[in-house]
């Protein structure tokens, strides 16, 4: 996605059991991630949403993320985008979150849990911060 890109969202019974890799998914701030934004002192709006795209499915195992950020899933990179669209953010602000974060290393995703990555690596926070997204 780039900026300005427009998206079209299903809100429709079944979509939930159609996801699949690659797909788009718009969705509220899982708790584990409102909890390192509040312990970081900042807030989340009661109507943010975030955009990031599935790379992992239920029961995908050995999810590693590597030195530069990059994620493994079942032995292969994840599948996605060009991630290397958006410059390199010249804080590096997302470096701690990556070396803290839930979704350096798991070992297999739950029934109702998916995998998110942002397009933009260099500055996204997404699974490799909060770990597994539940599909709820």
């Amino acid at each position: 996605l780039l900026r300005g890109d427009v998206l079209v969202v299903e809100k429709l019974p079944g979509a939930y059991q159609r996801t699949k890799r690659g797909d788009i998914v718009l969705f509220n701030p899982p708790e584990s991630l409102t909890k390192i934004i509040t312990n970081n002192g900042s807030k989340l709006s009661s109507t943010s949403l975030f955009v990031k795209r599935i790379v992992g499915l239920p029961g995908d195992q050995n999810i590693r993320l590597d030195d530069e950020g990059n994620v493994e899933i079942n032995g292969k990179s994840a599948v996605g985008p060009d991630r290397t669209l958006c410059a390199d953010e010249p804080l590096r602000l997302i470096d701690r979150q990556l070396r803290e974060g839930n979704g350096k290393e798991l070992k297999e995703l739950g029934p109702s849990d998916v995998y998110v990555l942002g397009d933009c690596k260099a500055v996204s926070v997404d699974s490799r911060v909060w770990g597994a997204l539940p599909k709820e």
